[in-house]
């Protein structure tokens, strides 16, 4: 539900026909009519866009001149009324099932189910909060609060969680949840890293009380937390809070601090299901004498707040620890854990401490590759670890590995049981190491070991619209080959996809192309430079964004000095939505303040800040937020904060022309897309098992992806007066 009602998930749309078929926007001749009303129509429709005029822009997208347009283009326009007027009727049944089942659920005294289907009338009902005016959702909403205290009071951590996470999801914008969420979410988090097997057997039970199967029996391996916490020490917890205090870019007081994190030490140790690692917190006076100690000194700095100091945390966190050695004698690294992840939080979601057990994993998520065998992995219901596609040219690949693979052992060690993180853990490696993959295939007697060598795979962020053959890079790159209407999508900026992007605008150069799709939803984000080398593509010369503090001096910019533009010129729209976030947001706002591209979709995210990543010596780093983007702006007016930040009313990117997709829209959309991409093909490089593949044009064709559909209408109504034999060309 969060990912339908605040991210979006990765939506990443497109439109073509079968080969053999005529491709949508195919015109065999020219329809005679007033073309001059033509002309008329496409400049003001593209106005209205690209001047932020929504209402007026889809109004117009569905006036199209009667007898002015090709026959093509009048089939599209036609097409998208049908595919509107059939998303509303199936939002007024989706409303009024998700109200029986309200209705059920209440009657059921199920409160989960209830604000599951709260929230699910709210979002189809644009978030306007007009259930809330309903007494009996208002009684609803009081109920499922009291009932999750009384849950996490009783030590039902799970449940609770979930009913705090839906009364947030329902009030996200007033945050009156939000500190319950993180509190719950704290809980969990610590139950995953100090007693993982507890947690999963309680999820499993959880399942089979609500009449789902069981989850696979634990797998231990790689779950030791004084692995993960080998390293930590207190110079590591003073340098990063200390300089957190110092360099953050609202400031926080130091007391805030400090109090966040001894209030997730009181957390940690009022988590009774955590005794499994620390015994003595069995002991209940042990438990409250350490309680008592941090509550004093939580009240201490709230009473005197302007008294904290470098030394004041120093003393303090020492004295936290020499009680805790005798009371409740949790380990010292996951006190200083607890206590440097606390206060890293009241800083803002994005600062934390890059502990020892993560860096590595940290460290390849910011490169443009990874050393390992090129194969990219999902987790079924069942707990299987799945094969979702081998990358072409990888040891994956050249080997054998199929998509649809049940990866059931690696070098030996079962899989069972073993989240996705493990697995990767296990299978990627140093480059030239050998790893031993023993699959299951369906239609296959036994097991098949690959014997695979480790290798450095490169992570290909820009796709097209249809895969043309094995390589990451064979796209076909239009979405409308008569009308010459190109599509790319980014799924994030590493630091190969200007590159890429760079090559695929050279390839549709040549074909003629006349308007583009860039499609940036569920992107959320990368590298900084990458986000200006992809704004580059559009704009030759001028600031990108800046970076401010607190105060709004500026600290640094970022822009692009006389470059070449392969697509200054050609029509642009760019989708987003909410998963749109940071370097996603910048290249959206830039041209949009360039007035380089029409924006559509829903509002994006809202991560305008910027963090550094500084040192805590050789096997820990600490990641800071310092810094907000600001857009360039727009006709010599200050550009825009993208942060959301607490008190903010706007934040992210508002699109030109908001169009709505249902949550049905977004799951069927995003299940066709990552099918349709995964394909295969011989040692020839021809297709194979064409007649199973799924066909991206049925998310236009069958009104799957609104937003899709609204940027490839208003293309083929721009460049309609444009195209060769056409006679309602704009003078």
């Amino acid at each position: 539900m969060r990912a339908l009602k605040r991210f979006g998930g990765g939506v990443f749309l497109a439109l073509a026909l079968v080969s053999g078929a005529p491709t949508l926007g195919q015109t065999e001749g020219v329809v005679t009519g007033d073309q001059k009303a033509l002309a008329r129509w496409s400049q003001d429709l593209w106005t209205s866009a690209q001047g932020g005029a929504s209402g007026k822009a889809l109004e117009l997208l569905n006036a199209v001149p009667s007898g002015a347009a090709d026959d093509d283009l009048r089939a599209s326009v036609e097409r998208y009324r049908t595919n509107i007027e059939r998303r509303e009727t199936e939002r007024s049944e989706s409303i009024a099932k998700a109200r029986a089942e309200l209705a059920g659920a209440l009657e059921k005294d199920n409160l989960v189910d209830a604000m599951r289907s709260v929230i699910e009338i709210d979002t189809l009902n644009h978030n306007d909060r007009s259930v809330l005016d309903d007494p009996g959702v208002r009684e609803l909403v009081a109920r499922a609060e009291a009932k999750a205290r009384e849950m996490e009071a009783g030590g039902d951590w799970l449940r609770a969680h979930v009913l705090f996470a839906r009364l947030h999801l329902l009030f996200d914008r007033e945050r009156t949840y939000e500190p319950d969420v993180r509190r719950l979410g704290l809980r969990r988090t610590m139950l995953r890293f100090y007693v993982p097997e507890l947690l999963h057997n309680m999820i499993s039970a959880q399942r089979v009380e609500d009449g789902e199967e069981p989850l696979p029996a634990f797998n231990k391996l790689g779950e030791d937390w004084r692995e993960k916490l080998s390293g930590v020490d207190e110079g590591m917890v003073f340098r990063a809070i200390g300089t957190g205090a110092q360099m953050h870019v609202d400031r926080e007081p130091l007391a805030d601090i400090m109090v966040a994190g001894f209030e997730a030490v009181r957390t940690m140790v009022t988590t009774s299901d955590l005794a499994e690692a620390f015994p003595r917190l069995k002991e209940r006076d042990d438990v409250e004498r350490f309680v008592s100690f941090l509550d004093s000194r939580i009240a201490s700095l709230r009473a005197s707040p302007a008294k904290a100091d470098f030394s004041e945390l120093v003393v303090s966190v020492r004295r936290m620890l020499s009680t805790n050695d005798s009371t409740v004698r949790i380990d010292r690294a996951a006190v200083l854990h607890e206590f440097a992840d606390g206060a890293m939080g009241e800083l803002d979601e994005f600062s934390s401490i890059i502990w020892p057990g993560d860096l590595e994993q940290f460290e390849r998520t910011t490169q443009g590759t990874f050393k390992g065998v090129g194969v990219q992995i999902t987790q079924n219901e069942a707990g299987d670890i799945r094969v979702v596609t081998p990358l072409s040219g990888t040891p994956a690949a050249r080997a054998g590995i199929r998509a649809g693979d049940l990866i059931r052992k690696v070098n030996g060690e079962s899989t069972l049981g073993m989240g996705t993180l493990q697995a990767v853990t296990l299978i990627t490696g140093e480059e030239g190491t050998p790893v031993t993959l023993s699959v299951e295939r369906e239609g296959h007697d036994g097991l098949m070991e690959f014997n695979l060598i480790r290798a450095e795979i490169p992570i290909h962020a820009v796709k097209g619209w249809r895969r043309t053959g094995p390589d990451e890079l064979d796209w076909d790159w239009f979405i409308d080959r008569a009308s010459r209407i190109g599509y790319v999508r980014l799924s994030q900026f590493t630091n190969n996809t200007t590159a890429e992007l760079r090559k695929a605008a050279t390839e549709m150069a040549a074909g003629g192309v006349k308007g583009l799709i860039l499609d940036l939803r569920g992107n959320p984000g990368g590298l900084l430079n990458e986000a200006t080398g992809v704004v580059s593509q559009w704009v030759d010369q001028g600031v990108v964004v800046t970076q401010e503090d607190n105060t709004g001096v500026e600290r640094a910019r970022e822009t692009v000095r006389f470059g070449d533009a392969l697509l200054s010129d050609i029509p642009t729209i760019v989708l987003v939505n909410e998963g749109s976030a940071s370097a996603s947001e910048i290249v959206a706002g830039a041209l949009q303040d360039y007035r380089k591209a029409v924006i559509v979709g829903d509002r994006s995210f809202g991560k305008g800040s910027v963090q550094q990543v500084l040192g805590l010596g050789p096997r820990a780093a600490f990641k800071l937020t310092t810094q907000y983007y600001r857009l360039p702006g727009r006709d010599g007016a200050p550009g825009r904060l993208i942060h959301r930040r607490p008190e903010s009313t706007r934040w992210g990117i508002e699109p030109d022309v908001v169009v709505e997709m249902l949550p049905k829209q977004f799951l069927d959309a995003y299940q066709l897309r990552t099918e349709a991409d995964v394909v295969e093909f011989d040692g020839a490089g021809n297709l194979v098992n064409r007649e199973n593949a799924s066909d991206p044009t049925d998310l236009v064709v069958k009104g799957i992806d609104p937003q899709l559909e609204t940027a490839l209408l208003l293309l083929q109504s721009k460049v309609s007066v444009d195209m060769p034999g056409s006679r309602a060309q704009a003078h």
